[in-house]
């Protein structure tokens, strides 16, 4: 999970505002969590891989910042 800011290196890219999915707000994109998910192979058949963009209060309201907090960790360990 990160920004779309963050994903460019800061540099701001020039896209205008986007609703987040969860919430259908308009989101500045500095202020965007790119959310992606990629099925196991086990399932990839009947799942693609998904990108959708929300907003940090919605982010709030997943707890992705725990979640993103624990895989970073277990990436570590590996």
């Amino acid at each position: 999970m990160t920004s779309v800011e963050q994903t460019y290196d800061g540099a701001g890219e020039d896209v205008h505002d986007r609703e987040c999915y969860r919430c259908d707000r308009n989101v500045e994109p500095a202020r965007l969590f790119r959310v992606t998910v990629e099925p196991p192979e086990t399932m990839a058949v009947e799942y693609r891989d998904s990108e959708r963009f929300c907003c940090p209060d919605c982010a709030a309201a997943m707890n992705l910042s725990e979640f993103s907090e624990e895989w970073i960790e277990r990436r570590r360990q590996r």
